[in-house]
Parts: C-alpha cells; structure tokens; sequence
C-alpha cells in the first residue's frame, strides 16, 4: 500500500487583495502628497491671496480596481494659469510629468514588479 497525502493551498487571496489594495492606497497617498508639496513650492506666480497656492491639492481615488492619483487647483481661474500667457504659469501639468517615471517605478516596487 503506497501512502498518500494532498497538498492544499487556503491562501486567503480575499486578504492578499485587501492587503495589495492597502499598500497601493498608501503609496499613491503619499505620492499625491508629495505632488502637492512640489507644485505649491514651485509655483512661479506672484501669489497676491495665496488662494491658488492654497487651493493646489493632492490626492488619490479609487473607481473599480484602478486607482488614480489626482494633483488639482481648487480656485476658478486655476485653469487661466494652467492653460493661459503660453502655459507661463502652469504648474499642474509640469509637476505630474516630472515626477511620473518615479512614481511608477515606485509603484512597481509596491506590487513586487521590477
């Protein structure tokens, strides 16, 4: 009579998702942070209200299994300095592609990618 035995993996992958789900939302949470800390520092505008510095936000959502990390002035003429005199002042845009190759190897390194 041969023995035999089973080999079962209960890996809870539920927990696994929720602990990935996790990791990525503090990653893109800090980043957005980091973001936000640039683009205010950077700004080139002569802040008369400091409401445009003080309205550059930072943040990260979720829709579905995509997460997205969001960097946004909150006043009505942000999109005048963004858009307007050549893009002198714009700031939003500049911030997001000089730090997005960083962000993405960082987030690489979360998932364990390379």
């Amino acid at each position: 009579m041969t023995p035999s035995f089973t080999v079962t993996n209960k890996l809870n992958w539920a927990g696994v998702e929720r602990q990935v789900r996790a990791a990525i939302g503090v990653y893109a949470d800090t980043s957005a942070k980091k973001l936000e800390g640039e683009a205010k520092e950077k700004a080139s505008w002569v802040d008369r209200t400091t409401n445009a510095r003080n309205s550059i936000r930072g943040t990260f959502g979720w829709n579905g299994s995509i997460c997205s990390i969001i960097l946004s002035g909150g006043v009505d003429y942000f999109v005048y300095l963004e858009l307007a005199y050549g893009k002198r002042y714009s700031i939003l845009v500049p911030t997001i592609e000089a730090n997005a190759p960083a962000i993405i190897k960082g987030y690489r390194k979360v998932v364990g990618g390379r």
